[in-house]
Order: structure tokens, then C-alpha cells, then sequence
């Protein structure tokens, strides 16, 4: 059996974590390359650091997304999306214990101290009758330290009926939100925060103006061509428990491809109503049409760069140990 010490001194061979950069940077500038306007990129789970990552693969870089990101700071923009039910109920972050517009607040210096980068504010799921002051106040409070702030309504059809949302034009009613970069990262402030939505409807209203835009989603885990149960997998499971995510094996991928592949079950559920809207609302040689499942629109080239499989799946199983 593999002690502690061993983990430690052998950790540098588990994972290429450079490779990992190279790999996943070039998979984001291939993507970027299938749109002739802009590529919403979003990014699922932790933001910039990711040491949870780190702990399951050894030598997995804690600031990886960080510096694939900074390396594409001359192309980039970020969009920090808010749920507005997160302002109305102040939201409290259990790991810090900080108020919602405080945590908030810290996050988005982060980024802008990161990438050099000022992160755009997205509200969304605002109810105009019964949230509006309190919105407005947040709304004011970071207009006052420069940040770009928009508002996304609360659309009752979205994501349960999408033939009502189609038809009664939804995607017309908010604002355009104008960028100058080519790659939009998208990103949240807690769940439910509609970041899909929000590079759903910006894809409309660009295709609106004739910018010809599209849709991918960055991702760590999980191990997609692992199987469901490995370690990695079932750790990563344990670790986002409190956003009600759970993984399953891509349906759409083993029907189109004949692979199995493992998927968050997340993606799994809105991948048919996504391509569904896409289909309604972009030109037919838009490369998202090409998307024939969910796995087809992420980027994750984690598994492509475990070095020592059995030294992974015992980190892994250390991290399931002390979540249990």
C-alpha cells in the first residue's frame, strides 16, 4: 500500500501539468477559431484556482485556469453572472461567511488583480415586482467602482418550456451586451446564477447584428474517458455535492459516436433544449450546429495528461477518505 510519504515524494509524476496547460490552451484557441464572432466560454466550478485539482492530481497546477487565461488576456473579456434571488436573500458563503455584495466584491478583484482584466456584471432571473430596490442598490453600489452592470428578467418558460420561449421571443427582451474581445469567459458568483442563459441570449441578439457567435464549456472534471465510478470521478462528485450535480455517461456521444464518455449530468439534461434553442436562432452554417452532444462542446483534456494512473486513483481515494 502507498504511504502518505510516498504520495509526496512521487507526486510530480502523476500528472504533466504543463502538458495540461498546452493541451487545454490550444483547445480553447481551436474552438475560438469555429466562430468568425465570439466564443462564450464557460467555465464550470472554480474560476481561477483549483485545489481540489491539485489534490487529485498531484501536480496539476493550482493556478492552471489562471494561466491559461492570462496568457489570453489581449482576447478575453469576463462576465461575472449574478442571481438576483443570491442579492434579495444575502447570500452567505459558508467557507468565508461574507455578506453576497462583500463576496462579490473580493471576487471580482480577484479577477481584475489576475488577468488584468474588469470583470462585466450580469443579473440575472430579476423579478421587476418584488426585487427591484434591492437590485437597484446592488446595481448602484458597483456602478460606483466602475463596473459595466446589466440586467437579465426572470423568464418563467426558461428552462421548462422552450417552444413558449421561442415563440414569445424572449431572447429580444433584454439588452445587448456590447464586447470588444473576441473570447468571453463566463462565469458565476454561487449556482443557478444562468450562465448558459447568458451566452444563449448573447448569441441571439449578436446574431441579431451579424456577429456570427458561439458556445463551449471549459472543464476539469470530470475524467471523461475514465470510467463513471474512478476514483477521480466519485472525488469530484463528493466535492461539488452542494450544487446538486451528479455525473453520467453521455447518451447523446454513445448514440452519435458509439464512445462511452462521462459527462456532468447537468449537461446531460439541457443539452438537447440548448441545441434546440441554438437551431432556432443561429444561421445553419453556425459550427454549433456540428455539436451532436454535450461532450462535443467541452474542453477538458484532463485525462490526456495522467502520467501514472494507479498514483492518481490513490490520491483520489485519499480525498474521498476526508470528504467522507
Amino acid at each position: 500500500m502507498t504511504t502518505n510519504n510516498e504520495i509526496i515524494f512521487h507526486k510530480k509524476h502523476w500528472f504533466d501539468g504543463e502538458k495540461y496547460i498546452e493541451m487545454q490552451t490550444n483547445q480553447i484557441l481551436d474552438s475560438l477559431a469555429n466562430f468568425s464572432g465570439k466564443l462564450y466560454l464557460e467555465v464550470w466550478w472554480k474560476f481561477l484556482r483549483d485545489p481540489h485539482a491539485s489534490r487529485v492530481l498531484p501536480w496539476f497546477l493550482v493556478d492552471s485556469k489562471q494561466t491559461i487565461f492570462y496568457e489570453l488576456r489581449d482576447k478575453i473579456e469576463v462576465f461575472y453572472c449574478v442571481n438576483a434571488e443570491d442579492i434579495i436573500s444575502n447570500k452567505k458563503f459558508s467557507d468565508q461567511n461574507l455578506d453576497f455584495s462583500e463576496y462579490v466584491s473580493r471576487s471580482l478583484s480577484v479577477i481584475e488583480r489576475s488577468l488584468w482584466v474588469k470583470p462585466i456584471i450580469v443579473i440575472n432571473k430579476i423579478d421587476v415586482a418584488t426585487m427591484f430596490d434591492l437590485v437597484l442598490d446592488f446595481e448602484r453600489k458597483f456602478q460606483k467602482k466602475q463596473y459595466s452592470v446589466f440586467e437579465r428578467y426572470k423568464i418563467s418558460s426558461y428552462p421548462y418550456n422552450i417552444w413558449e420561449l421561442l415563440s414569445d421571443n424572449w431572447f429580444g427582451s433584454d439588452d445587448h451586451i456590447p464586447t470588444t474581445k473576441n473570447l468571453v469567459l463566463v462565469t458565476w458568483a454561487g449556482a443557478n446564477s444562468w450562465k448558459l442563459s447568458t451566452c444563449l441570449w448573447q448569441i441571439y441578439l449578436d446574431n441579431e447584428i451579424d456577429i456570427k457567435s458561439g458556445y463551449a464549456k471549459f472543464e476539469v472534471f470530470p475524467l471523461k474517458n475514465r470510467w463513471l465510478e474512478h476514483p477521480v470521478n466519485s472525488a469530484y462528485e463528493l466535492a461539488v455535492k452542494n450544487t446538486w450535480n451528479h455525473l453520467s455517461l453521455d447518451s447523446f456521444h454513445k448514440k452519435e459516436y458509439w464512445q462511452e464518455v462521462v459527462v456532468n449530468q447537468k449537461d446531460l439534461e439541457s443539452f438537447e433544449a440548448t441545441m434546440t434553442i441554438i437551431k432556432n436562432i443561429v444561421n445553419h452554417k453556425n459550427y454549433m450546429i456540428k455539436y451532436k452532444s454535450p461532450t462535443d462542446m467541452i474542453i477538458n483534456t484532463t485525462s490526456f495528461c495522467i502520467t501514472d494512473e494507479e498514483a492518481v486513483e490513490q490520491a483520489a481515494k485519499e480525498e474521498i477518505k476526508k470528504r467522507s
